[in-house]
């Protein structure tokens, strides 16, 4: 029952996150594929990028708000489950708040359909406004302080994907810092991994001076 019970998360989490709304709103509200413009990411970046600050926003709230179901979905599965972890009498176990692997567990799969959503040939997007809300539904405090430092590296460098990469790699940190978790660490390090992996042309042009900077002022005409 236990593991089934995480077998339909991992997939439900999954089909949810794979309902990528960069390429959503990009066809619904403009016709159009964002992922046939800039650096063919379905993210919130491109999509800012290429249509504006508008629907960029509404693609954050979408893509943010799909992993609280997940999660929340998760939740209400496990509450049909008879058992607990503690019961099992794994000692890898014994510290680990129930709630927590379940936000962690269903969070992870939801940015890995962000990334390779199986509605869209499984060329989505970077994960990182998923990943955020990740991090806010399983510590607000870790999603603060990593907020935090996505804005500073965006504000000196101008590269949002080094601020992603950033984040992402401090993760696994915070997570053992706060909660002293084996199993919850390894979790947010297979995350990590993932999330490095997804931006990997990005660490190449970042390496050779060829990475796209964001800027902040407003342009009168769209890039796209």
């Amino acid at each position: 029952m236990l593991v089934l019970a995480f077998v339909l998360i991992a997939v439900l989490s999954y089909l949810l996150g794979s309902l990528n709304f960069g390429v959503i709103l990009s066809n619904k509200i403009k016709k159009d594929d964002v992922r046939n413009h800039g650096s063919g990411n379905a993210g919130t970046t491109n999509m800012l990028r290429s249509y504006g600050k508008g629907i960029a926003l509404l693609t954050i709230i979408g893509d943010m708000l799909k992993v609280f179901a997940a999660i929340y979905i998760a939740s209400w599965i496990f509450s049909y489950v008879p058992i607990t972890l503690n019961e099992l009498g794994d000692n890898a176990f014994t510290s680990i708040d129930i709630n927590m692997l379940l936000k962690s567990f269903a969070g992870f799969f939801c940015v890995l359909g962000h990334i390779f959503p199986c509605y869209f040939k499984f060329k989505g997007g970077k994960g990182v406004a998923t990943s955020g809300g990740m991090v806010f539904a399983i510590d607000w405090r870790i999603a603060l302080i990593l907020l935090a430092v996505f804005i500073i590296i965006v504000v000196i460098t101008k590269y949002v994907s080094l601020g992603s990469i950033i984040m992402a790699l401090l993760y696994p940190l915070f997570i053992y810092i706060f909660h002293k978790s084996l199993v919850l660490t390894l979790i947010a390090a297979v995350f990590t991994v993932i999330v490095v992996v997804a931006h990997r042309e990005n660490i190449k042009k970042l390496l050779n001076h060829t990475e796209s900077k964001i800027s902040f002022k407003s342009k009168k005409k769209d890039s796209a």
